[in-house]
């Protein structure tokens, strides 16, 4: 089987305004994951989403046919090759760490991430300050990845997945909890005064692991989970049995809400705004 994206994308939301000859006053945000790519524009001059688009990716190996399916959707879509103001690309992955602000250097960023992630096979280091975590997320993303998007956007920023989530939880709650459900995997980000506590990914193989991880980091933190609202995030509509069996251990289960400091085009509707929360967040993640 060929290394490539299928080629058709299964969310296609354009705003009539959209004018591609207008491009130089867009941000671009491309999201890519190990199943999919997705993209958004906004309208800097007026602050408003005017697309979000999203292709399912063919995967046959890990990191490799990630680039060749991303490269082949570059190929195929117009829209993504257009000159933008700027452009930002969140990478999806649960190789990362974070280091204390007091404790960062840019020099030491690919010890940090080797020391708990292992080496870098194929992957440059990449590193981004948040505010909200007190801290630096280092991660990293494959070369070839990294080639592709700079030969169509010289200037494109990097940001790791986790930083918007974390940005969003906190911009929703003074103090909570809330889990983002990925293929694969979860994250948990554990708030308290506006200030992140703890955030960590945990590999899921089966639903009930949902609960074993979540309850664990409930009790490490005294967290009472059945008088809690749990902010959710993610497909949440392909993750059923995992949701029905943390319904018995909430109070409540919120879906977390993407920030307003733009506004959205009649077309990108409440759900497709939350199923890609992190991608339309990352815009205001850019410093």
């Amino acid at each position: 089987m060929p290394e490539t994206g299928n080629g058709k994308y299964d969310v296609d939301l354009v705003d009539e305004t959209f004018d591609s000859s207008q491009s130089a006053s867009y941000h671009l945000s491309i999201q890519i994951e190990p199943d999919r790519l997705s993209f958004c524009v906004v309208n800097t001059v007026v602050k408003k989403y005017v697309v979000l688009r999203s292709y399912p990716l063919t995967i046959v190996s890990p990191q490799s046919s990630i680039v060749s399916a991303s490269r082949t959707v570059f190929e195929n879509d117009e829209m993504l090759r257009l000159n933008y103001k700027s452009c930002s690309h969140l990478w999806v992955s649960p190789r990362y760490t974070f280091v204390p602000e007091h404790l960062f250097s840019p020099s030491e960023a690919e010890q940090f991430l080797t020391f708990n992630q292992g080496a870098l096979a194929g992957e440059q280091p990449l590193s981004h300050h948040s505010r909200a975590a007190q801290a630096h997320h280092v991660f990293s993303c494959p070369d070839g990845l990294m080639i592709l998007l700079r030969m169509y956007h010289p200037h494109i920023h990097f940001i790791h997945h986790s930083k918007p989530f974390i940005e969003s939880v906190v911009a929703e709650t003074q103090t909570g909890m809330a889990i983002y459900f990925y293929s694969g995997w979860l994250d948990i980000v554990v708030v308290k005064n506006k200030k992140m506590l703890f955030y960590n990914s945990f590999q899921i193989n089966a639903p009930a692991d949902s609960v074993y991880y979540l309850v664990g980091v409930a009790n490490m933190f005294d967290i009472p989970l059945l008088s809690t609202s749990l902010m959710c995030a993610g497909n949440l509509k392909q993750m059923p049995p995992e949701i029905a069996i943390l319904k018995n251990y909430v109070g409540q289960m919120v879906e977390c809400e993407p920030l307003h400091a733009v506004t959205y085009s009649h077309c990108i509707l409440e759900p497709f705004r939350r199923n890609f929360i992190n991608l339309i967040n990352s815009y205001r993640c850019e410093s």
